[in-house]
Order: structure tokens, then sequence, then C-alpha cells
């Protein structure tokens, strides 16, 4: 029986992309930490290659522990990210600044968040099945 690309597979693909894009925001925040560089850069090379191999060996790869990996890394990147905005956070709500201060870190959290979910989903999700 031949192999075909599962839901894993592309919510996995999906969810790299978005990694990606985490990424690149994160590089419009106020205050940047360099570990959260690092947790996406590594977040993205594992998604890639995995998703790459996957898809080159017709699902025959093992790589059900990249999609773990991946999302405590897109939530440690989201986590950490705030370490540095916390007294900005707090200058927006006490009114002394304005939220386009923060906007770039709310964006950046919310796709890392949806990455991070999505991540999980492929965990679950088949990474190929049989086509017919």
């Amino acid at each position: 029986m031949k192999k075909a690309n599962g839901i894993g597979f592309y919510f996995m693909t999906i969810a790299t992309i978005l990694a990606i894009v985490a990424c690149v925001m994160y590089g419009s925040v106020m205050y940047k930490y360099q570990p959260v560089y690092i947790m996406l850069g590594v977040a993205i090379a594992l998604g890639v290659l995995a998703v790459v191999l996957t898809f080159a060996m017709g699902g025959k790869g093992v790589f059900g522990i990249v999609p773990v990996i991946n999302a405590a890394l897109m939530g440690s990147a989201a986590v950490w990210s705030a370490s540095l905005m916390v007294n900005q956070i707090g200058y927006v709500v006490a009114g002394l600044d304005g939220m386009e201060t923060i906007n770039g870190f709310v964006y950046l959290c919310v796709v890392a968040v949806i990455a991070m979910l999505f991540y999980i989903i492929a965990y679950f999700a088949p990474m190929y099945k049989e086509a017919k």
C-alpha cells in the first residue's frame, strides 16, 4: 500500500510556517530576549526537518516526538518573551504608554500560541495514511 500525507503532516507544516512568522514578528517587539530567538530557531529547524523528511520518506520516518518538542518550544518562546516586556505592559495598563508599544509582543504571543496548538494537534493526528 502506498502512503499519503495525513492531517498531522499538514498541521505540522502550518505550525512550522507560523513558527517562521513568529520569528520574523519577534523583530518588532520592543525588548528582545536572545533565548527566544534560539527557541524559535530550533522549532523552525526541527519542524522543517520533520516536514521535509516525512514528505520525502512517504511517512516512514519516526518524527512523532518533534511536534511535542516544538509545542514546548513555542509555548516557552511566548512565555519568555514576556520576561522583558513586564514593565512595558505595566506602563500600558497604567496609561503611561500607548498600546502600540506592546502590539508586536501581543501579535507574537498570539501566533506562537496558535503554532503551539497546531503542533499539539499534529502530535495526535496521523502523519500519514494509507493511499487508495
